[in-house]
């Protein structure tokens, strides 16, 4: 819409197939050192936001249920 003629084609069910079949036969990767630390920090870094707005929010309708209007 936005990209017009930039737009890549769409992949065939073939060409899909095909990059299925040919990862089967390839090796994993294998994890260098750190990269565990990396993936564990990135995961923080990423939900940590979520889980403080969150909690924040039930903090906060506690304290004015409770605290607040509840005498």
């Amino acid at each position: 819409m936005f990209l017009g003629k930039l737009k890549r084609p769409r992949m065939t069910r073939e060409e899909a197939d095909a990059i299925i079949e040919r990862s089967k036969s390839e090796p994993p990767l294998d994890l260098e050192r750190g990269d565990l630390t990396a993936m564990i920090l990135a995961a923080i870094i990423v939900f940590l936001p979520f889980i403080l707005f969150i909690s924040g929010a039930m903090g906060l309708l506690w304290w004015l249920i409770f605290r607040v209007w509840g005498g």
